[in-house]
């Protein structure tokens, strides 16, 4: 069952626990601001099943709680533990039937589309305000105005009057955040079933989510070519999920050769070893890299739009970029201080940072075959594949 939640304040994460526990797959909306806490913020992050947002302007005060297409429960109480066990609240309970059902529905996907994704970066942001003021109640209004200051005013747009002119990095890189949180999120729902079966090549030798990538190009060439992606019916379904499941089977029983006889042996070393810590970055000539950014199949795929065809496209991007820029931009985009995701957006919009001949699919594609979070290879092919089992996720090109 999917749950969305609407909750000014929020302190008690073993509710989304026990959903999660019941397999329910959750949207949450919440303020960053006292008393919301931070610990209870990470516990969203560890469950993949579960999606999170924030608004940081005090005037989001909704409670409001949407149990799939049954029912809606709405009132007074936030997820807070005093909400739940302590404080005087009132919730009423609307069926599907009643027309205020789907105005609430409504409501939810307008705070979603305007909210900021919740990341590693924010939390740790609002910690460092939440543990100066967290104790001194008499300076609320003064945590909640250094929340603002530090992560932006973050309001849903019919709160405040008149609109808010947000600088293009910001309007990129929250709309990039959602987007490719809609993608890893997808990506996990997939993941989730393929763990049930045996891997057809062992994590010691290539990580699952580069396995699972292969399974992707399998799915696109057997089962999702031309443009048979589109067509499907949205939504992760039952009929969706028996069919994700003869495709494992499928694709466990037959020899991919390019997978197997080329990401494993070959790709997987190569592009491991140039990309592998900042020093070899920094110490390969601009030959190596480009071999390795080959490996990528959003990169490498690029060559028939060249006249010429590979070598041009190689020779293009050598030509077009400064080599110290690239080298930066890999060492920051693979291994810098910020938030993963607030990365590969600067690689994208930022122009320190931005290369010529190197995309969004090619960014998040590089970070999908080497990175600690354990994210997915994000890339065109990924995004047909997702929308072909059902998901609703922004297309890249490739």
């Amino acid at each position: 069952m999917d749950v969305f939640i609407a909750s000014a304040f929020f302190t008690e994460s073993s509710v989304i626990d026990e959903l999660v526990q019941k397999g329910c797959h959750i949207r949450i909306v919440i303020r960053l601001g006292f008393p919301t806490l931070p610990a209870a913020l990470e516990k969203l992050l560890k469950h993949n099943k579960v999606e999170a947002r924030y608004f940081t302007s005090n005037s989001f005060h909704p409670k409001f709680y949407i149990f799939g297409d049954k029912k809606v429960l709405i009132g007074s109480a936030n997820l807070t533990c005093s909400a739940l066990l302590s404080n005087q609240e009132v919730m009423v309970s609307l069926n599907s039937s009643d027309s205020r059902f789907d105005e609430l529905k409504s409501l939810f996907a307008d705070y979603w589309e305007e909210a900021s994704v919740l990341t590693k970066e924010a939390i740790n942001n609002y910690r460092s305000i939440y543990n100066k003021f967290g104790k001194l109640d008499s300076l609320i209004k003064q945590l909640d105005d250094s929340v603002i200051d530090k992560l932006g005013d973050k309001n849903f747009s019919n709160i405040s009057r008149g609109k808010k002119k947000v600088n293009r990095e910001s309007i990129f890189q929250d709309t990039y955040y959602k987007s490719y949180q809609e993608s890893v999120y997808a990506f996990r729902c997939i993941e989730e079933t393929y763990i049930t079966f045996e891997r057809k090549i062992s994590e010691n030798s290539i990580p699952l989510r580069l396995e699972i990538d292969s399974f992707f190009s399998f799915v696109r060439d057997r089962h999702a070519s031309t443009d048979i992606w589109k067509r499907q019916a949205v939504g992760w379904t039952n009929s969706q999920k028996a069919n994700l499941k003869v495709l494992i089977d499928e694709w466990l029983t037959i020899h991919w050769k390019h997978f197997e006889d080329t990401i494993v042996p070959i790709n997987y070393p190569l592009i491991t070893q140039v990309f592998g810590s900042v020093q070899s970055i920094k110490s390969a000539p601009m030959h190596d890299i480009v071999e390795a950014l080959c490996v990528l199949h959003s990169f490498h795929d690029r060559f028939r739009f060249y006249k010429g065809g590979l070598e041009t496209l190689k020779t293009t991007f050598i030509d077009t970029n400064n080599e110290q820029k690239v080298k930066k931009t890999l060492c920051y985009l693979l291994y810098g201080k910020d938030d993963i995701v607030k990365r590969m957006s600067n690689c994208i919009h930022d122009s320190e940072y931005e290369l010529n001949e190197f995309g969004p699919a090619n960014v998040q594609e590089l970070v999908g075959w080497i990175n600690k979070e354990n994210l997915p290879v994000i890339n065109g092919r990924t995004t047909k594949v997702l929308r072909y089992f059902g998901f609703e996720v922004k297309q890249l090109g490739g």
